[in-house]
Formats: structure tokens, sequence, C-alpha cells
């Protein structure tokens, strides 16, 4: 018999072939152990250079503000804030965070604040309690645009919402005293005191808007047509606390006809010239009903009525 020149096929044939097949089987397993070590080792690699899971949307950073706002006001508090809102140079990176705590939409504090934007940003303390922050006009730095009210306590308060954000204007006075603070919309009139009310109001629908006119140092509300032609002045009256002005009067032609102020809804207002509103007329008793009983006349010298 011919010795087996091929080793590896002895566990086949020949009279160890159990103990052959012993062999080869732990051959296999120790070749099957070896290649599933290597393979976990290759996914080990790869998952250390494969994050586990992507970052959601939400956990990506807010874009950075302009270097003008303080890096340190991201951090401050509500309290901390308010004590920095009267500081000269921090006091725009105070209404700026006093705003974002708030969580009120303004455009005038958008996400990722530019230089160009915290240039125009403007901070005017309208009284001892209560602070404005707004856009300024280039054209006139009284007039804010998109402005907030924020009270010394930090609590903000929108002026306008939607489109009449974007219409709004405040108008500082140079003295309160004298002449108020004023937010005016095309068809409000807004005064700011205590708190924000309605000074004059248009009835709705009418095409005409409100706006602050000054000559030389004297400054009204003027009502005019949205081609700008001037339909009614209203004049402060420091001492009555209210503008005197027309109800209802006639519009320039073109357009021509009446406008109409909202008596109602205007808690400053007391009409002055113009037409006269009309007014509902008595109602009258039928004709048939009893007249009143007469009541006794006192006399007193009597002592005893009449």
């Amino acid at each position: 018999m011919l010795p087996n020149r091929h080793p590896a096929t002895a566990c086949r044939s020949g009279p160890v072939a159990h103990m052959g097949i012993a062999v080869c089987g732990r051959r296999h397993s120790l070749l099957l152990v070896t290649a599933m070590s290597a393979v976990l080792v290759c996914l080990g690699c790869d998952s250390q250079k494969t994050p586990t899971s992507a970052p959601s949307p939400t956990s990506q950073p807010v874009t950075a503000d302009s270097a003008l706002i303080a890096p340190e006001s991201h951090t401050w508090t509500r309290e901390l804030a308010s004590q920095q809102i009267a500081d000269v140079k921090l006091g725009i990176s105070a209404a700026v965070r006093l705003v974002r705590l708030s969580a009120v939409p303004s455009l005038c504090v958008p996400d990722g604040l530019s230089d160009q934007h915290v240039r125009r940003l403007r901070l005017v303390r309208l009284r001892d309690d209560r602070w404005a922050l707004g856009m300024s006009d280039r054209n006139d730095q009284s007039r804010l645009r998109a402005a907030l009210l924020i009270s010394l306590d930090g609590i903000v308060t929108p002026l306008a919402d939607g489109i009449d954000e974007e219409l709004i204007c405040l108008h500082v006075s140079e003295d309160s005293e004298v002449f108020p603070h004023l937010a005016i919309l095309p068809g409000r009139v807004l005064l700011l005191e205590d708190g924000v009310t309605p000074a004059i109001v248009l009835e709705p629908e009418q095409s005409l808007r409100f706006d602050l006119t000054s000559v030389r140092s004297f400054s009204y509300v003027s009502l005019s047509t949205m081609a700008g032609d001037e339909a009614a002045q209203y004049r402060w009256d420091p001492y009555e606390l209210a503008f005197m002005g027309p109800a209802i009067d006639a519009l320039p032609d073109p357009p021509g006809g009446t406008f109409h102020i909202d008596l109602d809804a205007s808690e400053r207002f007391e009409p002055l010239g113009g037409e006269l509103p009309e007014t509902i007329p008595l109602e009258e008793p039928p004709p048939d009903a009893p007249a009143p009983p007469e009541q006794p006349y006192w006399d007193p010298d009597a002592g005893e009525p009449m």
C-alpha cells in the first residue's frame, strides 16, 4: 500500500479516520475564529471613524452675533441684563439680551446681528422706568422703526406685530411734558405714558394715514390721504391731556368724501371743528301716553308741600 502523499486528506481514509476528523474540525474552528476576529477588528476601526449618530438640526448653534454685542451678554440673566441696560457701553447688549430672554419675535433683534444692523439699533430712555429699543430712521434720529418697550424689570412689550410691526414708527419727544412720546400706525396713534393708550383711531376701511408733522419747533399729528394731501390736524393739549381736532370732515378732492374718527376707540381725543357727529334723536312718548304725575311744590316757609 502506497503512503498517502496528501496529508490533508488523511482525515478521510485510513485507520485513524475518526482522529483525523477531530483534527480537521479543530483546524476549521481555529480558522473560523481567526476570520471572525479580523472582521470584528475591521468593524471596530470603521466605528471609530464614523459617528454613531448625526447631530439633529435643532442642536446646530445659533448664528453668531456681531462683535459689537458684548460676548458675555449671552449668559446674563434678566436681573443682570436689567442692571446693565443703563450702561452707556453695554446698554444695547443688555436690551438685546432681554428681548431674546422674552422670546418675543422682533424685527429689530433678529438671529445673527450684523455690524450694520447693530449700528442702527438705538436705545432711548422714555421715562425713569421704561426704555425703547428700535432701529433708527436714516433721515430722522427721533424716529424708531420696529420698536419695543422694555421696562425697568426687564419685561419686553411689543408695540405691534405682523405687518403693523413694519409700519409702526415711534416718535421720541424732546420734552414729554410738552408733547408726548407717540407710536404711530397708518390708522392709529398710540400714546406712550403709563401704558400704551390708543389716543386717536380711524374708523376701518379708510385709505388715510396718520403721521407726525413738525413746523419749526411745533409738532402735531396730521391726517393725510395716500397721495400726501393733508386732511386734518390734531394738536396736543397738555392741560386736557388729549388731542383736539375734527372727528368728521371733508377730504381733499380727489378722492373727496369725508373721514371719520372712531370716537369709542379714541381714548385721548376731543372733537374740535369739522362737521358735528350725527346725534341720535330722543324718542318721544306716544300721544296717547298718560302724562306723568305732577310733583308737589315744597314751600320752605310754610313747612309743608303745596
